[in-house]
């Protein structure tokens, strides 16, 4: 059952979303959810690159420009965040405040800038599922060398923390 921990980031998930040990995240994917024109839950994947807790109250994130995700942020400014992990999940509702198009240094991606609005945290009750726990989340394979993505990676991620 998921419970309303705030309207910032706890500790804990600002950490998580630094960006400072990307190799740790490698192959783990944050599920974005958006809503469409027809009011469709439009989901994507993104890398723990593609998206950094500047902090406790502000998300950035690099998306490709021409996406659907992309186009939906635009529109309507509202999106949530699905952190799901071994013993996590979190959903982090946010409202776009700003983007940058083509985010400096990278011409296929745009640069969104989201203020938190509510975060919720997803916990088993353990009276009706004892024993119960989420074991993983969404997993990938980067299809190249880790050194590779991490390099870009981390050129990504840089690109999110500048301040311009």
């Amino acid at each position: 059952m998921a419970q309303e921990v705030g309207n910032t980031l706890p500790d804990s998930l600002c950490e998580h979303l630094s960006g400072r040990d990307l190799s740790a995240r490698m192959g783990e994917a944050i599920l974005l959810t958006t809503t469409d024109a027809q009011g469709w839950p439009h989901p994507a994947l993104l890398s723990y690159a593609e998206l950094v807790a500047v902090d406790s109250s502000r998300l950035r994130l690099a998306l490709y420009r021409t996406s659907r995700t992309s186009g939906n942020l635009r529109r309507s400014g509202k999106l949530t965040v699905c952190l799901i992990g071994p013993n996590m999940a979190y959903y982090i509702k946010a409202a776009v405040a700003a983007w940058q198009d083509p985010m400096e240094g990278f011409a296929h991606l745009a640069r969104f800038e989201a203020q938190v609005e509510s975060v919720l945290a997803d916990r088993t009750r353990e009276d009706l599922e004892p024993g119960a726990c989420i074991t993983g989340g969404i997993r990938f394979d980067p299809g190249r060398p880790i050194a590779e993505a991490l390099r870009k990676w981390r050129g990504v991620m840089d690109g999110l923390r500048s301040e311009t």
